[in-house]
């Protein structure tokens, strides 16, 4: 009965481990660099994000031709949900800051929106 019990308790204990190894070692499917399109009222507008993973926390940065191709920082990046990422930027241009949410659509594609009302779709690089 001793040897049961050990051997159940053995059992538990590589299954605890093998999960957290699981959970450690699963990274957020936004990480990359993508290819992102926003249809707005004065045309198309593309932009190179990236999404970066360090000690855990997700940081981002974007560049678009229309803005000087200058890193512009990712700020308040939300990843609650899995498949989801939001995030704000500033743009002098506009001289405010633009909230962008993407959701995953496949793999290497995700769709969204530009403060809450242009389309934005964007592609894995």
């Amino acid at each position: 009965m001793k040897k049961i019990a050990f051997m159940m308790v053995c059992l538990m204990a590589m299954l605890f481990v093998s999960n957290n190894t699981y959970a450690q070692d699963k990274k957020n499917p936004f990480i990359g660099s993508w290819l992102a399109t926003a249809s707005t009222p004065m045309g198309d507008s593309e932009m190179t994000i990236v999404f970066e993973e360090n000690d855990g926390k997700i940081t981002g940065y974007m560049t678009a031709e229309a803005m000087g191709e200058e890193k512009i920082e990712c700020e308040d990046i939300n990843t609650e949900k899995a498949d989801e990422i939001s995030f704000t930027f500033y743009t002098a241009m506009a001289g405010m800051n633009i909230d962008v949410y993407l959701t995953l659509d496949g793999e290497n594609a995700a769709k969204g929106a530009m403060m809450g009302q242009f389309p934005v779709e964007a592609k894995r690089k």
